[in-house]
């Protein structure tokens, strides 16, 4: 029976979170224009500099949260061996995951900076 509430919870929230704003966006006008977010999307450059700005601001988020969760788990675990260990690996995790996120724009920039350099641009 659990199982059976859960699924329904994720079914209906995962519906409420995409679903629903798409169905109102839809619907706000009949001759609603849905915009390119990426400009000059032929340029190859500008496509990965977007993208990975949308990447990096979710990451930040994401990376901001798990920094709170880490601390929590540091607080939470008021001494005990084992808890320590759980936080400190959480912790040296989102770091790791932070470096990545920022080692992949620079990898990115110095790509599009070399890519750039051989099209004679």
């Amino acid at each position: 029976m659990k199982t059976k509430i859960t699924k329904i919870f994720a079914f209906s929230t995962s519906f409420l979170v995409l679903g629903l704003p798409l169905l109102v966006i839809a619907q706000a006008t009949p001759d609603a224009v849905i915009y390119n977010p990426i400009k000059a999307g032929s340029d190859v450059s500008v496509i990965i500099d977007t993208v990975l700005s949308y990447i990096i601001k979710i990451g930040g988020v994401a990376a901001t949260l798990a920094f709170i969760y880490s601390g929590f788990l540091f607080v939470k675990a008021q001494g005990n061996e084992t808890e320590l260990k759980t936080a400190k690996t959480v912790f040296t995790n989102t770091c790791i995951g932070v470096a990545v996120l920022l080692g992949a724009k620079l990898l990115a920039s110095i790509i599009v900076t070399t890519l750039n350099g051989l099209s004679g641009k």
